[in-house]
């Protein structure tokens, strides 16, 4: 998924979002197996719509430059409880 907002990044010339975003996404191979667990759970419980728009959210803030996650997994717990926030 970072992969596919720092292509769009890039498209629209904005560098440093696409560089951001490239991190993210180099660094989501080392994200904990539980953490991923937790994710597919809320994924399947929230519904695409839902998460498609809190992602882009998120994503466009780091392209932006108003968000900042040092690795994959600070940014997938971020949207864990963003996603969980919009459940209650």
């Amino acid at each position: 998924m970072f992969a596919l907002f720092a292509f769009a990044a890039q498209h629209n010339e904005n560098h440093h979002g696409a560089s951001r975003l490239l991190h993210l996404f180099m660094s989501s191979r080392y994200i904990p197996d539980d953490l991923l667990d937790l994710w597919s759970e809320c994924a399947e419980a929230t519904g695409p719509e839902t998460i498609g728009e809190q992602l882009c959210l998120r994503a466009h803030a780091v392209a932006d430059g108003s968000s900042s996650y040092d690795h994959a997994s600070a940014f997938l717990h971020a949207l864990l409880k963003a996603l969980d926030q919009t459940q209650h």
